[in-house]
């Protein structure tokens, strides 16, 4: 059975060093309906994150990077 994904864009306010990069992407690809997760190369304040929305929200995934202390919003779908 097809699923539908959903692309969205997460502003962190800073750029993460590539410790805290590489934690926030790996839980991020452990969420539940997450299918991938990843720094942008060409603009490393951007976290991309592709998701099944049936699994899980777009809030479930800002709550986990802001849990992390990390301040940041959703700019794009």
């Amino acid at each position: 059975m097809p699923t539908n994904q959903v692309n969205i864009v997460v502003d962190v306010k800073r750029v993460l060093d590539p410790q805290a990069a590489d934690a926030l992407v790996s839980e991020l690809g452990g969420l539940q309906g997450v299918s991938g997760a990843r720094m942008s190369a060409r603009t490393p304040r951007l976290v991309l994150v592709d998701f099944d929305p049936k699994q899980t929200s777009t809030q479930r995934v800002l709550g986990t990077v802001q849990r992390r202390g990390i301040d940041a919003r959703l700019i794009g779908m």
